[in-house]
This record gives C-alpha cells, sequence and structure tokens, in this order.
C-alpha cells in the first residue's frame, strides 16, 4: 500500500513538471511572437540588405526567380526565426552572428510594412464554401491539417498569414519538401477559393487572452 502511494506521487508531480515545461514553453512562444511589435522598420530594411536577403527574395520581399515572396511575412515571427536558423530546401541557416534575433525582429517589422493595402477584396472574390471541396480534393489536408491548423508535414496556413498573391507564387514555387503546383493543375481560381475558405477561418486566440499565458 505504502509503495502505492509513493508511485502515486511520483505520478502526480512528474504531471506538474510536465505541465510546468508545457507552460513555460507556451509564455516563451508567445514572447517570440510579441516580439513582432519591437521591430524596428528603418533597421529592419537595412538588415534585410546587409543579411543578404535582398539578394534572393527582392529588395522588398516581393520575390524574384532565386526565392519566393515573404512580404508580408507567411508566418509568425517565431516560426520565421525557427526557419532562418534551420531552414529547408536551397536556403542557407542564417547564424545569429549575422542577424540577431532582434534584427529578425526588425526584418520582420519591415517585411510586415510592405504589406498588401488589403487581403480582405481578395477573399471576397473567392468561394470559400467551394474552397472547402477543394481544399480536400487536392490534398492539402494531409499536410497542413483539415482547417489549414498545420501539423508535423507543414505549416499552420489557416487563416492565412499572407496574401493571395504570395499564396499563388508559393504553390507554383515552393521551397522545402511541398511539391509545385502548375497553373494547369491547380488553376488560379481554384487557390482563389481555397484562400477565401482559410480566410473564413477564424483567428487564433491572442496569448494574452489565455488566463494562464498572460500571468
Amino acid at each position: 500500500m505504502r509503495n502505492f502511494r509513493r508511485f502515486s506521487v511520483r505520478i502526480a508531480v512528474l504531471l506538474m513538471l510536465t505541465g510546468a515545461c508545457v507552460c513555460a514553453q507556451a509564455q516563451t512562444d508567445a514572447k517570440k511572437s510579441a516580439g513582432a511589435s519591437t521591430g524596428k522598420v528603418d533597421s529592419g530594411k537595412s538588415a534585410f540588405s546587409s543579411a543578404g536577403c535582398a539578394a534572393c527574395h527582392g529588395v522588398r520581399g516581393q520575390g524574384t526567380a532565386l526565392a519566393p515572396q515573404i512580404a508580408p511575412p507567411p508566418v509568425e515571427l517565431s516560426a520565421l526565426i525557427s526557419y532562418v536558423r534551420q531552414p529547408t530546401g536551397t536556403m542557407p541557416a542564417v547564424p545569429a552572428a549575422t542577424a540577431s534575433d532582434q534584427q529578425l525582429s526588425d526584418i520582420y517589422a519591415f517585411l510586415k510594412s510592405e504589406a498588401p493595402a488589403s487581403q480582405a477584396g481578395e477573399a471576397a472574390t473567392g468561394n470559400a464554401a467551394n474552397g472547402k471541396k477543394l481544399f480536400v480534393a487536392y490534398g492539402c489536408y494531409q499536410c497542413h491539417g483539415y482547417e489549414g491548423q498545420g501539423a508535423s508535414t507543414g505549416p499552420r496556413i489557416g487563416p492565412p498569414p499572407l496574401s493571395l498573391a504570395f499564396l499563388i507564387s508559393y504553390v507554383r514555387r515552393p521551397t522545402g519538401q511541398m511539391p509545385p503546383y502548375t497553373e494547369k493543375v491547380v488553376p488560379d481560381q481554384d487557390l482563389t477559393d481555397i484562400f477565401a475558405y482559410l480566410n473564413a477561418m477564424p483567428q487564433p486566440a491572442r496569448a494574452s487572452s489565455i488566463p494562464l499565458l498572460s500571468q
């Protein structure tokens, strides 16, 4: 009986420690995401050039034949930093000595300032109901989840933290393990409908609205 009690206590302590670790990691991720607001656009523009980003992605992050458009940023700040440190595809890793986390925050702010004026108008031209069907028919859900929430095989894309133009451009010339899709395979209108479907997804809750993370 004593051994059972000791075992139960150990399990309880282990669960508490595990929960604490998960919470601490969530708080860290939240702080990284919040770091975008501390970025300086002017400094980011300079760092974007000095770190060599402009050479492949264009001086305004508009994309070139070498690399896709990244303005506005297609991911959150924490994901951008993680990808820059350990990229896939042909992009070389960028160490902190070349671009610190703060400089990447500045670059992120610069890329956000280069965002198109509005995505709402783009979404309005698409059929969200048809986009939902196409998202499944084309197999997008297999890597990104049925609601674009992301999975171990692909990042979150719903609601899209990117413009329709970026989505189409990236689908045509992706990096990493994602295969390219030509217009003959996936027409622009189908991608517009898929964008509308993803854009109809509710925004994820802010970290500050979650009591456990705002303490």
